[in-house]
């Protein structure tokens, strides 16, 4: 049987503070200015990124870059209304963060579909694993992406329509008696939830508690990144870290959803040899992610927050 080793993963880069250009589109805005009022920053910044998830999806977009953009943006805003969460009604928020689920829901098949073929892509690019075997079965689901951007351009008036709703809610947002101490509880309660599902993980080789731990860190590196400005000594340093622990998690995630596809699919030898290699390659990235994490979480909460200078 082929060799296999674990697909090499570099290390991502926290964006610059301002705008961060990609190509000819430049990216909204995520951090605070400073010395400005923390309720009208997050509204702002939350306008930015669901105005760019629209631009997005101008058009019934579903693009693989349009679709995963538009998906992080809306991580972005939901991450955004859990900083918010002191000053927010629980029924507001609840219902604004359930019209983002909705919304990224109805994009998460047309993610999940193009996101195969490029995680069988870079497998293939390990250089470990037979091309003419995989072949076939990579143009297969080639086939089913290509399908499923025909079907599901249907779905994007309706993950506009509540992206709209949100974005046009945001004036109304009671966000103006948010102060600093809100901002530390929340980043603090962030910081110990994933601390604590980094304890569990641990523990079990259960994939939906690693992927808990995954979102509870994308949680935390999306609100580093927000207050960015008001981490002097170590902002940058915290924005690398967890970027890497998210990178490597989500590379486990893609094997893992790969995986389950493959296991309810047709079976054939192809299918075999690549359940296998999956299967050998998430001990390894998993323990990657978390030995990353044991670094990062190595400080108790109230020390780790001491560094927030707001």
């Amino acid at each position: 049987m082929a060799k296999r080793t674990t697909p090499s993963a570099p290390s991502p880069k926290g964006e610059k503070r301002g705008k961060v250009s990609r190509g000819n589109v430049t990216k909204p805005r995520l951090h605070f200015l400073k010395d400005k009022s923390f309720g009208k920053e997050l509204r702002k910044i939350a306008s930015l990124q669901l105005e760019a998830a629209l631009r997005e999806l101008k058009g019934n977009n579903v693009s693989p870059d349009a679709v995963h953009n538009a998906r992080t943006y809306i991580k972005k805003v939901r991450s955004i209304l859990q900083l918010a969460a002191p000053s927010l009604p629980r029924a507001l928020r609840e219902e604004l963060l359930r019209q983002l689920a909705e919304a990224a829901s109805l994009l998460g098949p047309l993610r999940d579909a193009e996101v195969h073929v490029q995680t069988i892509d870079h497998l293939l690019e390990q250089g470990d694993l037979p091309d003419e075997a995989l072949i076939p079965l990579r143009a297969g689901f080639a086939d089913v992406a290509k399908q499923r951007r025909i079907n599901d351009a249907r779905r994007i008036p309706k993950v506009i329509a509540s992206l709209r709703s949100v974005r046009d809610s945001i004036p109304d947002w009671p966000l103006d008696d948010l102060g600093a101490k809100d901002l530390h509880r929340r980043i603090r309660r962030t910081y110990r939830r994933g601390r604590t599902a980094l304890d569990l993980c641990s523990t079990t080789d259960d994939p939906e508690e690693f992927h808990l731990w995954r979102k509870l860190v994308k949680q935390l590196w999306y609100q580093i990144r927000i207050t960015a400005p008001y981490w002097p000594r170590k902002g940058e340093e915290l924005i690398t870290a967890s970027g890497r622990i998210g990178h490597l998690a989500g590379i486990e995630r893609d094997y893992t959803l790969l995986a389950a596809t493959l296991a309810k699919g047709p079976k054939s030898k192809a299918s075999k040899l690549l359940q296998e290699t999956i299967s050998d390659l998430l001990p390894t990235l998993r323990r990657q992610a978390m030995k990353a994490g044991e670094r990062f979480y190595a400080e108790k909460p109230k020390s780790f927050i001491r560094d927030l200078g707001v």
